[in-house]
């Protein structure tokens, strides 16, 4: 295993460790630490900050979460061209294998909605294709 790898271990043992108290200094540090290597490349760490920014609670941030999805699903091979399938916004239904399908991203869409998804998707795709992107 890598020193990255442990350090990434670390760090989302560190955050599991602080979880209930996510108001707290630690808590938040940590999840700064972790935004630091989303921003860096690291699909995990982008994967988990989506997961931490689309619950519900204090660092709720709905766009945010919604483009770090886009990356780390994407490039899990999930499509990203938005095709709603449904015709009900703000409720989305893609085609098969479309991330925004996903029970979280679909949670997103319906807060973002249709508009904010669309500027979001252009942001995420420049900044998806502005990095090289590793696992760790």
């Amino acid at each position: 295993m890598s020193d990255r790898s442990l350090e990434y271990d670390a760090l989302c043992d560190d955050l599991e460790a602080h979880w209930e108290d996510q108001d707290g200094a630690h808590f938040r540090a940590a999840v700064r630490r972790l935004e630091a290597r989303a921003e860096g490349g690291s699909l995990a760490a982008a994967e988990y900050l989506a997961e931490i920014l689309a619950l519900d609670g204090p660092l709720h941030d709905a766009a945010t979460a919604y483009k770090w999805y886009y990356i780390a699903l994407s490039e899990q091979g999930y499509s990203v061209g938005f095709d709603d399938q449904n015709a009900s916004p703000p409720h989305y239904c893609g085609p098969v294998g479309d991330f925004r399908n996903e029970a979280m991203v679909s949670d997103l869409v319906v807060e973002l909605g249709f508009a904010r998804v669309a500027e979001l998707d252009r942001e995420a795709s420049e900044l998806r294709a502005a990095r090289s992107w590793s696992e760790a």
